[in-house]
C-alpha cells in the first residue's frame, strides 16, 4: 500500500509563472501577490462550547479556538479561521495535518467533524500601499482600514469565484479559495495591479 505521506504535494499555482508589471506614475508602490505554496488546511466542525476540543486545539495548533464571527487566531505558522458558528478552518504547515487530525478527533471530543482538505484549497498573499483598492475593484466588502481591521477573516466572493480573506498586517492580506479557482483569482488580481504595478512570485 502506498503512503500518501511520502508523495509530495503541489501547489494549486503550479503552473503559473512568475509575472510582473512596472510601477505606473501616480502610484505608491507595487502589490506583490504572492503563492503560499503547499500547506495543509483542515476543516473543523465542533460545537463551540467544547472544552476538551478547544483545548487539544490549543495544545495541537498553538492558537484558541476563534469564537468572533469573522476574525482568526494565530500561533507561528498555524492559524484558525471562523467560518461559522461551528466551522473553522486550521491553516498549517505542509505535513501538519495527520498529527493535528489525530489529535483533534478524539472520542472524548466528543461531536467532532474534522477533514483535511488541504488538496482542495489554494492561497495566496497580497501585500502593497494599493492592496485593499486592488481587492476592492473585484469584491462587495468594505476594505477600509478601520472596518476590515488586522485579524478579521471574511468569506465572499472576487469576482466568480468563493473566497476567504483575512488581514494579516494592515496592507497585508491572505486569499483562500478552492484549488481549481487560484490560477484564476491570481490573474484577476494581477489585471486589477497594473494600474499600480504588481509582482506575482511563484512558491
Amino acid at each position: 500500500m502506498v503512503n500518501l505521506r511520502n508523495i509530495p504535494g503541489q501547489s494549486a499555482l503550479r503552473g503559473v509563472a512568475p509575472k510582473s508589471s512596472p510601477v505606473q506614475e501616480g502610484s505608491l508602490g507595487i502589490t506583490i501577490i504572492s503563492d503560499t505554496g503547499v500547506s495543509d488546511k483542515i476543516n473543523l466542525r465542533t460545537n463551540p462550547d467544547n472544552t476538551v476540543l478547544r483545548q487539544a486545539l490549543k495544545r495541537s495548533v498553538g492558537s484558541d479556538l476563534p469564537l468572533d464571527a469573522n476574525t482568526f487566531s494565530a500561533a507561528g505558522d498555524r492559524m484558525v479561521i471562523w467560518l461559522g458558528p461551528d466551522e473553522w478552518m486550521i491553516m498549517a504547515e505542509n505535513g501538519a495535518a495527520a498529527s493535528i487530525t489525530a489529535e483533534l478527533d478524539t472520542p472524548d471530543a466528543g461531536h467532532v467533524a474534522v477533514t483535511d482538505v488541504s488538496d482542495a484549497i489554494g492561497a495566496i498573499t497580497m501585500k502593497g500601499p494599493h492592496v485593499r483598492d486592488v481587492l476592492a475593484k473585484h469584491c462587495g466588502l468594505d476594505f477600509h482600514p478601520e472596518v476590515f481591521k488586522q485579524g478579521m477573516a471574511q468569506q465572499s466572493l472576487l469576482s466568480h469565484a468563493g473566497v476567504t480573506i483575512a488581514c494579516l498586517e494592515e496592507d497585508c492580506f491572505l486569499v483562500i479559495g478552492r484549488s481549481s479557482f487560484m490560477p484564476y483569482i491570481v490573474a484577476l488580481m494581477q489585471d486589477a495591479s497594473i494600474e499600480y504595478g504588481f509582482e506575482y512570485h511563484a512558491a
